[in-house]
């Protein structure tokens, strides 16, 4: 994607324009493997993705066959890692979170030093709001998706560590989708997880959180 400057959904669906049918909230923090996982899981209307994720480690040919069966494999999600044209955006900054859960290495900084559009990136709208820029539309494009399909939906992939719900940005996507009456679908590794992290998700704080 540094080449072109263009998002990997892009690139993958080869410039067509692709309606989704869910939008995905997710930590960014998360692994990618349970990531996938988690989609998986809910294609097949699963409320918990461990499974799958050993499915998806140990026996891919069966998982693809069960989603293949489901008549799921062309279900449509909006992931914002892959969505938004990150070479356009973030790429490049240092993140002091910026290290990979496995290996727990640093993350190699971005060399590709294409221009970025920020929010404040002239020209601007009337709020002060950058119009080129991708990653400050985010409620619109909820409204936008919502009120087109009302089938639209969104899955909460929640990562391992419920480290999720520390992140202001993906409780603002919560909170849209719950206002505009989206379906919400939220995607454990387990459902014995969501006991052990109750009382923790009862005393949520926004000034406690980071931004994503």
């Amino acid at each position: 994607t540094a080449e072109s400057g263009q998002a990997l959904a892009t690139l993958i669906m080869d410039g067509v324009p692709t309606r989704p049918d869910r939008m995905i909230t997710h930590a960014w923090s998360n692994r990618f493997h349970d990531l996938v996982a988690a989609i998986a899981a809910d294609a097949l209307g699963e409320e918990e993705y461990s499974g799958v994720a050993e499915m998806l480690e140990f026996n891919m040919e069966l998982l693809e066959a069960w989603l293949q069966r489901a008549g799921v494999l062309e279900t449509a999600y909006w992931v914002c890692a892959l969505s938004i044209a990150q070479h356009r955006s973030i790429c490049g900054f240092e993140d002091d979170d910026g290290f990979d859960p496995v290996t727990g290495e640093r993350y190699p900084k971005c060399s590709c030093g294409r221009p970025k559009v920020l929010n404040d990136t002239e020209p601007t709208r009337a709020d002060g709001k950058s119009i080129a820029c991708e990653i400050n539309k985010f409620d619109e494009m909820m409204r936008y998706l919502a009120v087109g399909d009302s089938s639209f939906c969104q899955v909460i992939a929640v990562d391992r560590s419920f480290a999720l719900f520390t992140r202001a940005w993906c409780i603002a996507e919560i909170s849209e989708a719950h206002k505009l009456g989206m379906e919400q679908h939220l995607v454990a590794s387990s459902v014995e997880s969501l006991g052990q992290h109750e009382s923790r998700l009862r005393n949520l704080r926004v000034q406690d959180m980071q931004a994503v």
